[in-house]
């Protein structure tokens, strides 16, 4: 709206309201009502005394019409919504993939603490036949100074692997959830995964060998959206070096409620054509779009090669430590073997607390050494999972 009054004066009062609703290319539908006065009205600008009423279209000839801002917008829009699901299923991987970690690491911690009270209960038995036999004279006192400090040893080992077990339980409760409420692991709880399992687990057991394509990686997919947000700028970027050429065509009424009023040689229409001479700006905006789609090709390629060689050395990695745990559980197996035939010795007089205790050692060594290939091949199944950025 616009007026004027000067000493009294109403030069002019124009009054213009309008609405515009638009179509998916380049034409829009238009409503106007139009009511000007005064005593220095421009002729252009009189109309009937209640008003006058105008219905039409406004159509982009070239620059605009097949592709806009608009039809870029709502298409980028889309793109951006489906990047979005993309990344938060990434985000999801990466969570269950902790969560799996702290799993691999409470088994590990709970299985070290069970070797380690297994022997606890060992030392105590020894300490205890040694002391009576002692006091009975069969055996030295210094027998008996030597199984206590390997029984305090021991105690001194259980101890530890409570509070890294503690630490480990803490450290997987802040993964449990149950409807909005957090949980924690209750003691009596004990770690079911197994070798056999762990694969099927995290639903890698068929990728595992066979992972070579990845085109649906949802990293990918990612840079692939960001492509076509790319390729719809570069679109509209071509489009916008094109003519602005506008055509616009109302019909006008004084009575907007009767459609009998409306008489085709009663119109506006006007056509405006516009083409700037350098079009640096449009030009500009063309070139970095096609810069930018350049260097996300790059870091496509980039992403694909990366993720192919972390999933064929995770895969190897697996491989490798499924070797391992053949040969430790045949180690342990060894071991085992050795502290039941020194303890038989031992009974016989052929050995000594020092020499039963040198086994142990090394068996105790053995299983801890074992229970940690474990925690490594579970956690190596793990990162192939986020890897190849699966859900569960």
């Amino acid at each position: 709206m616009k007026e004027k009054n000067y000493h009294g004066t109403e030069y002019y009062s124009l009054w213009n309201g309008s609405f515009t609703i638009p179509t998916w290319y380049g034409i829009d539908l238009k409503a106007d009502y139009e009511q000007n006065d005064g005593y220095y009205l421009n002729p252009q600008n009189t109309v009937p005394e209640d008003g006058i009423f105008s219905a039409g279209v406004n159509i982009r000839l070239l620059r605009g019409l097949l592709y806009n801002e608009r039809m870029n917008s709502v298409k980028q829009a889309k793109i951006l919504q489906n990047k979005n699901e993309v990344e938060r299923d990434i985000l999801v991987n990466s969570i269950l993939a902790e969560a799996a970690k702290a799993y691999a690491d409470w088994k590990l911690y709970y299985e070290n603490r069970s070797v380690y009270e297994e022997f606890l209960e060992n030392a105590q038995i020894r300490f205890n036949g040694v002391v009576r036999t002692s006091e009975l004279g069969e055996t030295r006192a210094l027998d008996t100074v030597e199984t206590k400090i390997f029984l305090r040893k021991r105690q001194l080992d259980v101890k530890q692997a409570n509070l890294n077990l503690q630490k480990a339980k803490l450290n997987l409760s802040n993964y449990l959830w149950i409807e909005d409420v957090p949980v924690e692991l209750e003691d009596q709880l004990v770690p079911q995964a197994s070798e056999e399992n762990i694969l099927s687990s995290l639903g890698i057991e068929n990728f595992l060998g066979n992972a070579e394509d990845i085109s649906e990686h949802p990293e990918l997919q990612s840079i692939q959206y960001d492509l076509q947000a790319y390729d719809l700028d570069i679109r509209l970027g071509r489009n916008n070096l094109l003519p602005t050429v506008d055509v616009e065509y109302k019909f006008l009424t004084e009575e907007y409620d009767q459609p009998s009023y409306l008489n085709t040689s009663d119109y506006k229409a006007g056509v405006k054509v516009k083409f700037p001479l350098f079009l640096r700006k449009e030009r500009g905006d063309l070139r970095l779009a096609k810069v930018k789609r350049e260097n996300t090709e790059y870091k496509f390629d980039q992403k694909e090669w990366n993720l192919k060689n972390k999933i064929k050395a995770t895969e190897q990695e697996i491989a490798s430590l499924k070797e391992q745990l053949q040969l430790i559980e045949e180690i342990v197996e060894d071991s085992e073997t050795m502290v039941a035939a020194e303890v038989r010795l031992f009974e016989i007089g052929e050995s000594s607390i020092f020499l039963i205790n040198s086994r142990e050692n090394k068996l105790i060594d053995s299983q801890l050494k074992q229970n940690k290939i474990e925690n490594d091949y579970f956690k190596a199944a793990t990162k192939l999972f986020e890897n190849l950025r699966l859900n569960l």
